[in-house]
């Protein structure tokens, strides 16, 4: 199953690659390229700086007391790295797993800091969606899309609300389950519900959660002023709806199966994203240019940051790699891990960078 999704994935980034390629003439792109205003570009870099700060921010706030932000960043940082240079989406398990190493807390409670962070994402996301949507003209079935979207993710928010209030309640009724299902393993099921539980617990101080909705809207503004700064290098009348809008969608397009890093998916969408709604104010090589850049700067940028994380952990790439799926100090984390590393790497990225 892996290996399919690896092949399919490199099919995807190969294919997005030549579409996007294809109508641009190499000598438009290197004269696109060389129009770069380099004190824009340095503006942007510094911006992703501290996008991935305020979300290692927001991470440790939903882990709760006694996280240390180095240790979020850290942790965040090599999750890029390994998203960035592995396939099938380790990025998450890895930051996951180095986390609950460093914090001592159980693999499934980090876990699901690191789901609801990525609904948040979600969130965030359809409040950008809905925002830029009045500057913009969209169709009628994109609207209905949106409308659809939506609903899922208020159920998933419900959810989310659900499992925080239950608290108590929800082990009994855990308990009636199983009672009429006797295969169930009851007291792991309980002990991945407690887990969970401690995990969106967080939410339930109205303070942290103010906190919480505070930090993911300054990632994502930080992550708009970015791409706007990257714009602005390539075209001085770039607007932050058209970096916005150019974000959304590639942070929806790299859901879908692609080598690592995001190659081709990445290049293509936020080439189309400026090309199409925007009336001709960008062209094919222009646009390609901006992905390109950006792309690259953010893949150094967090690749580094991802090194520097795993040399202060005194990790080893090869042998965490190793580790995320072979923990062998308990066989019940194990198998919960594992189970949080397929979750995860489904849920797949829709962080900006």
């Amino acid at each position: 199953m892996k290996s399919i999704r690896l092949i399919v994935g490199i099919t995807v980034s190969i294919l997005c690659l030549w579409l996007a390629g294809r109508s641009v003439p190499f000598p438009d792109l290197l004269s696109a390229l060389s129009c770069a205003r380099g004190m824009w570009l340095l503006i942007g870099v510094i911006t992703i700086l501290f996008a991935v700060i305020v979300r290692a921010q927001l991470w440790a706030a939903l882990l709760g007391n006694g996280v240390r932000l180095s240790d979020s960043f850290w942790a965040e940082s090599i999750g890029y790295l390994f998203t960035n240079v592995l396939p099938l989406r380790m990025g998450d398990p890895a930051r996951v797993f180095v986390m609950s190493k460093r914090s001592s807390l159980p693999v499934v409670h980090v876990a699901t800091s690191a789901a609801i962070e990525r609904l948040l994402d979600v969130l965030t996301i359809l409040a950008v969606l809905v925002a830029i949507f009045p500057f913009m003209h969209v169709p009628y079935q994109v609207k209905k899309a949106g409308i659809v979207f939506g609903l899922a993710v208020l159920l998933m928010l419900v959810a989310l609300i659900f499992l925080v209030k239950l608290n108590g309640r929800g082990e009994r009724v855990l308990k009636s389950i199983c009672r009429f299902v006797p295969i169930i393993p009851v007291e792991r099921v309980l002990k991945i519900w407690q887990e969970l539980a401690e995990g969106a617990a967080a939410l339930s101080s109205a303070r942290i959660a103010v906190r919480v909705l505070v930090l993911s809207l300054l990632t994502w503004a930080l992550s708009v002023g970015t791409y706007w700064c990257f714009l602005r290098s390539f075209q001085p009348d770039a607007t932050l709806t058209e970096a916005a809008f150019m974000l959304v969608a590639v942070c929806l397009a790299i859901t879908l199966p692609s080598s690592p890093g995001f190659i081709g998916i990445f290049q293509w969408v936020g080439q189309q994203a400026l090309v199409l709604p925007f009336n001709g104010k960008y062209d094919h090589a222009t646009a390609l240019a901006v992905t390109l850049t950006l792309h690259l700067l953010t893949y150094i940028l967090t690749s580094l940051l991802g090194v520097i994380g795993l040399s202060r952990f005194g990790l080893s790439f090869v042998r965490l790699r190793e580790g995320i799926v072979e923990d062998p100090n308990d066989h019940q984390q194990e198998e919960a891990f594992s189970t949080e590393v397929t979750y995860l790497a489904d849920l797949g990225e829709t962080s900006p960078r």
